[in-house]
């Protein structure tokens, strides 16, 4: 990767620092808007995705888009509860300005969107996240900008296979956190439903080996597929990572959707303070979202000879690793413990 530079944009994310750690720091220029990037050696300017050629000089323009070999998006408003408008400001309109630059270095664009673009049964009514919509809605922006790209469709972002480490905690961690604090009790989800999670290593590592590959042109699923845990299984490696720690561990309950509807909203949560049926509400959203009923198609399988990558590493194991980092960090293993 030393002879190509890349513009990366969310450098302070979860897969722009996973990319940033494989990568030559030399080899990359990150778009930053406030989040200082620890590594070091790494090229950073400071400028909003939102802003007209973001906010640059054009000096600063014609200086980034003489110099860089592709352009890397990976900037988003992930955030569930941040108002529709704003998600769809982010992740949306200021596709524009990433064109832009891409046209006018003549390079390809490596979109970051989402394995959760597929239909569910909340697409197209007031129920279904913003954030999906927009992920949705950017994939549409792409095709259609007559660009040389590749689209990328990761499942759930977790830490790294090995250490567990991850730049931020996401909603996977809430949800998590959420049954084992006996937060909630309760999961919109069948006991056969599936929470798809790949670790970020290995996104992060198929992201370059497409780079590297030069080829344009495609949308490819980076996810767990047939290999996906079901939610049974996720909750057995709970039990087993408390029972570590010298804790206990609650199953929770699994009922469908309508239930929470019919008997959840309109019976339980009136009887908690407004802050917890807030939190309530947030968790209620974010299982409901991740947790999915059929698997998503994997384009690992059809990858991995081609660009030589290596074979998917245990999941069970990777999550392991990551409840271990989060809970060290969240401070739930002194908890568990006492």
């Amino acid at each position: 990767m030393s002879h190509r530079t890349i513009f990366l944009t969310g450098a302070s994310g979860v897969v722009g620092q996973a990319l940033i750690e494989k990568l030559d720091p030399g080899s990359v220029i990150c778009l930053v808007r406030q989040t200082a990037i620890p590594q070091a050696g790494v090229e950073t300017i400071a400028g909003d995705i939102s802003l007209p050629r973001f906010g640059w000089s054009s000096a600063q323009w014609n200086d980034v888009a003489g110099r860089i070999d592709c352009v890397v998006h990976a900037a988003a408003l992930t955030d569930f509860h941040k108002p529709d408008d704003r998600v769809m400001q982010t992740n949306v309109d200021s596709l524009e300005n990433i064109f832009e630059l891409t046209a006018a270095a003549r390079v390809p664009l490596y979109h970051f969107s989402t394995a959760f673009v597929r239909p569910t049964p909340l697409s197209g009514t007031k129920e279904e996240l913003a954030y999906a919509v927009s992920k949705r809605e950017g994939e549409r922006l792409v095709r259609e900008s007559g660009l040389p790209h590749v689209i990328i469709r990761p499942s759930i972002v977790i830490g790294d296979s090995v250490s567990g480490v991850i730049a931020r905690f996401q909603g996977f961690h809430n949800v998590l956190g959420g049954v084992l604090d006996g937060f909630l009790p309760i999961v919109p989800a069948s006991r056969g439903a599936f929470i798809d999670c790949i670790p970020q290593d290995v996104v992060a590592d198929t992201v370059i080996a497409l780079i590297n590959d030069g080829h344009t042109g495609g949308e490819y699923w980076i996810t767990a597929g047939e290999r996906a845990l079901t939610t049974t299984r996720i909750c057995e490696i709970l039990d087993k990572f408390v029972t570590s720690l010298g804790g206990s561990f609650t199953y929770p309950r699994f009922v469908s959707p309508d239930m929470v509807d019919r008997l959840l909203r309109p019976v339980f949560l009136p009887a908690l303070p407004i802050s917890l049926q807030k939190r309530f509400q947030r968790l209620l959203k974010i299982s409901a979202y991740l947790l999915i009923e059929d698997r998503f198609s994997s384009s690992l399988p059809e990858l991995a000879p081609r660009l030589h990558l290596a074979p998917l590493p245990d999941l069970e194991t990777s999550v392991l690793r990551g409840l271990a980092y989060w809970a060290n960090a969240s401070g739930f293993a002194k908890r568990a413990a006492a």
